[in-house]
């Protein structure tokens, strides 16, 4: 199941992409390990590279005495790499129209969520049992969730996936949850369907 990381602590508001310095704000790793106290049946926490996605996912693992995992295939999309560090305000629209074509060539969208949907796949295979988490960006998981759902990357922008919220990939269909929804009840998720 993806995670999308909690709460960052970014007052100017700008991208920060794949920028290092980027930590979840005190509420967000507040909110972070409320979620990891309440789930229950976690076998398994994955996580992007990034400080964001680790500080969450280590919040999620902490309760269940789990180490993360980082994984690249949960790293957020490099398409905003060209304009880290600046404000959202100064990002042309120009640009956010290009979302719905599936972004750049060198890193297509639909590369992004076919990444995520390999790891989803992996990881269910490894962990037959239980809940997996694996924390990533709000990008790949609305990508990993429209290509699941065999619709068009043309859709991304109508995606939204808030601080932690779920996208459950496996098993199907996909579904984007609150993560305190999630439970796991006998082996079985449950609360998103």
């Amino acid at each position: 199941m993806g995670v999308r990381h909690g709460e960052v602590d970014n007052p100017a508001n700008v991208v920060y992409a794949r920028l290092p310095g980027f930590h979840l704000s005190a509420g967000g790793l507040a909110a972070a390990r409320r979620e990891g106290e309440t789930l229950s049946g976690v076998v398994a926490v994955y996580s992007s590279p990034l400080e964001r996605a680790v500080e969450t996912a280590e919040a999620l693992a902490r309760p269940h005495g789990l180490d993360v995992v980082t994984d690249e295939r949960l790293v957020e999309w490099s398409f905003w790499d060209r304009w880290q560090g600046f404000p959202w305000t100064e990002v042309p629209e120009s640009v956010l129209e290009v979302l719905s074509t599936g972004g750049p060539s060198d890193d297509p969208l639909e590369a992004v969520g076919s990444r995520v949907l390999a790891w989803a796949s992996d990881a269910s295979a490894q962990h037959r049992d239980g809940l997996v988490l694996g924390v990533s960006h709000e990008a790949p998981l609305g990508a990993a969730r429209l290509l699941a759902a065999g619709e068009p990357m043309a859709g991304f922008r109508a995606v939204n996936v808030p601080h932690l919220h779920t996208v459950r990939f496996v098993p199907g269909p996909p579904r984007v949850s609150p993560l305190c929804d999630i439970m796991e009840v006998n082996g079985r998720t449950i609360g998103d369907e």
